[in-house]
């Protein structure tokens, strides 16, 4: 107890924050997540990219597709499922061109 009146001290509106943040994390609807998981993991098996048939990570483009998002990983796996992934290089490289064109523009 007492970590949470030294935490306090430091930083006094962590917890007002805390729930700020978790009232904005949308968890996705189950039945679709797992609707998305057989597919998702068909995806993965069938991927050319590693060609290993792993399908450790069908959880992650299952979820990928239930809420529309791109993936950011360095697994190779997710490369040939159809679904834009994204390394840190790549992602960094883009977003910053994204930030000089933005930036170019009046």
């Amino acid at each position: 107890m007492a970590v949470l009146w030294h935490l306090r001290d430091r930083a006094p509106d962590a917890e007002h924050d805390a729930r700020i943040v978790l009232r904005l994390i949308e968890v996705p609807a189950e039945a679709r997540y797992h609707l998305s998981l057989v597919p998702a993991a068909d995806a993965l098996r069938n991927a050319p990219a590693s060609r290993n048939g792993s399908v450790k990570d069908a959880h992650i483009l299952a979820l990928a597709w239930t809420f529309d998002a791109d993936i950011w990983s360095h697994d190779r796996d997710f490369a040939g499922t159809g679904w834009p992934s994204w390394s840190s290089a790549n992602l960094a490289a883009a977003l910053s061109t994204e930030a000089g064109a933005s930036a170019a523009q009046p």
